[in-house]
């Protein structure tokens, strides 16, 4: 397949081929999460922008775009992003989604959203290689434990010199030790902050001791290394691995608890804690690592998409963890 036999045009939203690569998209999530998509009888009206992809004049691709200014000023919201199966893993759904965002830029548009599924870590990847974050979730889809929304800015990111990397020692410890223990506290208390009326505790109060005591003693189940960094001899990182509990696969690992001082970010510490934990699981037998972290740690998610983490269909209860994203890599 070369460019010339791809060929992408706009399309009213009633057309034949748009329509039927609608339908499979709505068939294919209706399989995977055994219910219809929030939104599926959506019609045009909203519409700004309708595309479909032919490769050699055989339609095998969409997808939509809809001024959405109740979501910002200057907001469009993509829609009906869809690739048939047999042309996946071709670039297919990046050349749509390169046009989309095109569109966009000549409406006016500033910001993108958009909303996909948990079960769709295909999707997810998409979007945050081209530069798409989580964000919260919003109207509809507030309440879908099973929804992940994204936003992107299309105007350009101002240039920002890098902070010059830290000498970073790390050091295996106990799981018990004691900065070990006042780094993964003052990670909870920085992650109760981020999202008031977590169960950890009071919002005015900070994260409950014996809530943080059974949370900290079940992340510590299992552990096969728990790591300290240390930059001029101050503890400013941490991070433990763990045998993943089932029903992640046998032989998997899983990190837990990365967390690095806030005047330490963005100088290697988290880079050189997680090749660290790579290598502690490895040395222990395991073949993948997996992890979660939450939808507003952006920083985070980019430093494992560096380290060529991906994004995985979650093997745990999804449902009572609305807000993770899941990510997993080969040793």
């Amino acid at each position: 397949m070369t460019s010339a036999d791809v060929r992408v045009t706009a399309v009213p939203w009633d057309d034949p081929d748009a329509r039927r690569l609608r339908d499979a998209q709505q068939a294919e999530l209706r399989e995977r999460y055994g219910e219809d998509d929030i939104g599926h009888d959506m019609t045009g009206e909203t519409i700004a922008v309708m595309l479909v992809l032919r490769v050699e004049d055989e339609p095998v691709a969409s997808g939509a775009l809809r001024d959405a200014p109740e979501l910002g000023t200057g907001t469009g919201e993509l829609k009906r992003m869809y690739v048939r199966p047999a042309w996946r893993g071709r670039g297919l759904s990046r050349r749509v989604l390169t046009e989309l965002e095109d569109a966009a830029r000549a409406r006016g548009l500033r910001r993108l959203v958009l909303e996909t599924g948990v079960l769709q870590p295909e999707a997810i990847g998409l979007y945050l290689a081209a530069g798409y974050r989580p964000v919260p979730r919003w109207g509809e889809y507030a309440d879908a434990p099973d929804s992940r929304c994204f936003a992107k800015d299309l105007r350009a990111a101002p240039a920002v010199a890098p902070a010059p990397p830290a000498e970073v020692t790390i050091a295996p410890v106990a799981w018990d030790d004691p900065e070990a223990v006042a780094l993964r506290r003052a990670m909870v208390v920085e992650l109760a902050a981020r999202t008031p009326g977590d169960d950890a505790g009071p919002d005015d109060a900070g994260p409950d001791d014996a809530a943080l005591a059974r949370a900290d003693a079940h992340a510590g189940e299992g552990v096969l290394a728990t790591l300290v960094a240390r930059v001029d001899g101050a503890a400013v990182g941490c991070a433990a691995v763990r045998r993943a509990p089932a029903p992640w696969p046998d032989g998997w690992a899983e990190v837990k608890r990365l967390y690095v001082t806030p005047a330490l970010r963005g100088r290697g510490v988290g880079h050189a804690l997680m090749t660290a934990a790579a290598d502690a699981a490895r040395a222990r037998g395991c073949t993948t690592a997996v992890l979660d972290t939450g939808v507003r740690a952006p920083t985070s998610i980019g430093l494992y998409l560096r380290l060529g983490y991906r994004p995985v269909r979650p093997a745990v209860d999804w449902s009572s963890t609305p807000d993770l994203l899941w990510f997993a890599r080969p040793l």
